[in-house]
């Protein structure tokens, strides 16, 4: 007799259960992974964000070096201008060295608004991450080769400022949101362009020699390959009281030369200058008047003036192979004695004066080149002498177009190609 199947109806209830727990065990792993791609996707916006704020100041940081280059010259006038650090503190950023909070959200307005982090402690280098931001400049080192190494340690050390000259620092910047923090550093080189400058051995309105020999008094071609020329303008002169000196004096006789333009440089360029003189610590103020030779020495020197420059004695300022470049703003200048400037002295003539600009007499000599704006003039007055480094005894100029050719005004600063990088944080 056949016996009848027994019920299978409760292995369904057991089929039923197990999938249950599958399909719970799929569902809490996908919100697991969820939560865990959430969570990645949050860190990574707080980085990106840490990033963004770092990248900001970095980049305002910079704007402020480009206005004002932290040389050893301008430290040594204004040790207090630099910080050992900037930060989003408004207090801490008042120094012109420094952006401020209200620089950043104007330039950078979509890091302006953001959250520093409250849990407290500080970075590598010490400031505090309730700092939204924070900016270090450190020079590249006192023995820095064209590729200076960064290092942590060492580089933190360094005094905040270009001191070794080289025209290049450090920037370190650090961006911290919700207490994500990111380091970034870039090398940050000083830029610099050429100012086009007339290329005359004398220009200016009038010229005129006190010596009544014909010995050689202006010498317009010195070891320059090429003569330079002697431009006068002769505004309100005849040619007879334009251009006074006797044959012989002027060699080679370069005096038909056309007229150069007055002013040499613009507004913008003298600015520019200016401010170059100010970097390398060769700039005097309104009615700050160098009292010695040495210190218009430089490429450039800025005098504005009004001063009225008179040296003597024995001293040589600048070189031949390294020749200066000085501005007289308002005022004039006499060289007597032993005197010898290596470079070109140019006068800007605020003062509108008819007379002598520039006068050399006795053993003076500009080995050089001059030019002086308006209706101004120079006077050569040579009493003789040996000129230092020279064969001719009775030279007050000789010609040199080297520092013209390399006059160089500030440009800014900007990041040096392949210097920019993210750090580790603890760096």
């Amino acid at each position: 007799m056949r016996q009848r199947a027994r019920s299978e109806s409760g292995f369904t209830m057991i089929t039923a259960i197990i999938t249950l727990f599958i399909i719970t065990g799929l569902g809490i792993g996908l919100l697991q992974m969820t939560d865990q791609q959430q969570h990645a996707a949050l860190t990574e916006q707080q980085s990106q964000t840490a990033f963004n704020i770092a990248e900001a100041a970095m980049n305002a940081q910079i704007g402020q070096l480009a206005r004002t280059w932290p040389s050893a010259k301008a430290y040594e006038g204004a040790p207090t201008t630099y910080a050992t650090k900037c930060t989003s503190s408004e207090a801490e950023s008042a120094s012109n060295d420094c952006p401020t909070k209200k620089s950043l959200a104007e330039g950078y307005p979509l890091v302006s608004s953001t959250s520093s982090c409250s849990k407290g402690g500080n970075e590598a280098w010490g400031s505090s991450k309730g700092n939204e931001w924070t900016t270090y400049v450190r020079d590249d080192g006192a023995t820095a080769t064209e590729n200076p190494l960064y290092s942590s340690s060492t580089t933190k050390g360094e005094v905040p400022y270009d001191a070794n000259g080289d025209g290049k620092v450090w920037v370190r910047s650090v961006g911290v949101y919700q207490c994500r923090v990111v380091v970034l550093l870039a090398l940050v080189s000083e830029q610099e362009v050429t100012l086009k400058f007339p290329e005359y051995a004398v220009a200016g309105n009038w010229f005129a020699t006190t010596n009544n020999g014909k010995k050689v008094i202006v010498n317009t071609q010195g070891k320059s390959a090429q003569a330079g020329g002697v431009s006068m303008r002769c505004e309100g002169r005849t040619k007879a009281n334009c251009e006074e000196f006797r044959e012989g004096q002027v060699n080679p006789d370069t005096t038909k030369q056309a007229a150069t333009p007055s002013p040499a440089l613009s507004a913008t360029q003298l600015e520019a200058l200016a401010y170059a003189a100010k970097v390398k610590g060769h700039y005097f103020g309104p009615k700050e008047c160098p009292k010695s030779a040495a210190e218009v020495e430089g490429e450039p020197a800025y005098v504005t003036g009004p001063c009225e420059l008179s040296f003597t004695g024995n001293s040589v300022i600048n070189s031949l192979e390294s020749p200066g470049f000085l501005v007289i703003g308002e005022g004039t200048l006499n060289l007597g004695g032993g005197v010898e400037y290596f470079g070109t002295v140019y006068g800007v003539n605020k003062q509108k004066s008819t007379e002598a600009v520039v006068h050399l007499q006795g053993k003076g000599r500009i080995t050089g080149s001059i030019l002086i704006d308006g209706t101004g003039g120079i006077e050569f007055g040579s009493s003789g002498g040996k000129g230092k480094g020279e064969e001719n005894e009775n030279e007050n100029f000789v010609y040199n177009d080297e520092a013209t050719k390399n006059l160089k005004t500030f440009a800014g600063a900007a990041g040096t190609r392949n210097s920019f990088r993210v750090l580790p944080e603890n760096q």
